[in-house]
């Protein structure tokens, strides 16, 4: 139940507006740190776009981040800045791995309409020591209950998965920051 208040002084009115279910949130709160645990990368990935399986969460604010889907519902209207890492090892051939945030209530697993930032990583690692990882980072005016998930891709297809279960917690992350709400001032 939204609720107007008036407030004069000195001549000047200022309307208030209020949400009796509105959340509070402190400015640059983490609301979200997530990472990739278990075997959650295990499905076969053929090029086509995927919603990025964080599946554990160090802080979830509100239970604002559900770890079965990976969506991510705004807990509060307000700036949120998005970063987001998606680390993946394929050993001996070259790809290009793609990462990107979705546009606010896209349908998951979204597809290349539903993409807001977005950033590939192109991986000419031959060899096997060290991971390929793309990262993104966004920031994005979300009003209460709008949602959110970061989907990845191989542009070019691998079909051996049994390199795309690569798990590193700190590799494989989400971290979602609020940042306040814009003022004029």
């Amino acid at each position: 139940m939204k609720s107007i208040f008036t407030l004069a002084t000195a001549g000047l009115t200022l309307l208030i507006a209020s949400s009796a279910n509105a959340t509070w949130i402190p400015n640059h709160q983490v609301v979200v740190d997530a990472y990739i645990s278990g075997d959650e990368l295990t499905e076969t990935n053929n090029g086509s776009i995927k919603v990025v399986e964080y599946n554990t969460t160090k802080i979830n604010f509100n239970t604002s981040f559900d770890t079965n889907s990976h969506i991510f519902t705004a807990p509060a209207a307000g700036l949120y800045n998005v970063d987001a890492r998606y680390s993946q090892l394929k050993c001996g051939s070259r790809y290009l791995l793609r990462i990107g945030i979705s546009v606010p209530n896209a349908a998951a697993p979204g597809g290349n309409h539903s993409i807001g930032p977005v950033t590939f990583a192109d991986i000419a690692n031959y060899g096997c020591a060290i991971p390929g990882i793309a990262a993104v980072n966004g920031v994005m005016h979300l009003e209460e209950g709008d949602t959110l998930f970061i989907q990845g891709r191989y542009q070019q297809a691998i079909y051996d998965i049994s390199r795309w279960n690569y798990k590193n917690e700190y590799q494989n992350r989400l971290v979602i920051t609020y940042l306040g709400v814009p003022t004029l001032f």
